[in-house]
């Protein structure tokens, strides 16, 4: 199952989610070909500065610990199917260390350009 509806933070403060809507579509269908049970959600890092990063984590929500290994090639699938895209600034993205119990990764989306 994968939640592509999760949201943190106020709806007003985050902004235009064209690019993020793009990366949690990508997101999800990588998931739900994999079989892989996680929530998607929509955070702005810099608190509540107009400038913040908007990124989007993914947290495994499955019954059964997911193997980091399998953890690893599941963000590997997603990023290789991003990396064309040009959605993401790479250098703010990041994967959960091998030995924490809760298997996650977060994407930081690049703003949209202007019409």
């Amino acid at each position: 199952m994968v939640n592509v509806n999760g949201e943190t933070g106020r709806r007003e403060a985050l902004p235009d989610k064209g690019n993020a809507d793009k990366v949690r579509k990508v997101i999800g269908d990588i998931c739900g070909l994999a079989g892989a049970s996680v929530a998607i959600e929509e955070r702005l890092d810099g608190g509540d500065k107009p400038a913040g990063r908007q990124r989007l984590q993914v947290t495994y929500t499955g019954e059964r610990p997911m193997p980091f290994g399998q953890w690893f090639k599941l963000v590997d699938s997603i990023d290789m199917a991003l990396d064309p895209t040009g959605l993401i600034d790479w250098e703010l993205s990041e994967l959960s260390e091998e030995n924490e119990q809760e298997r996650t990764a977060a994407w930081a989306i690049v703003p949209a350009a202007p019409d």
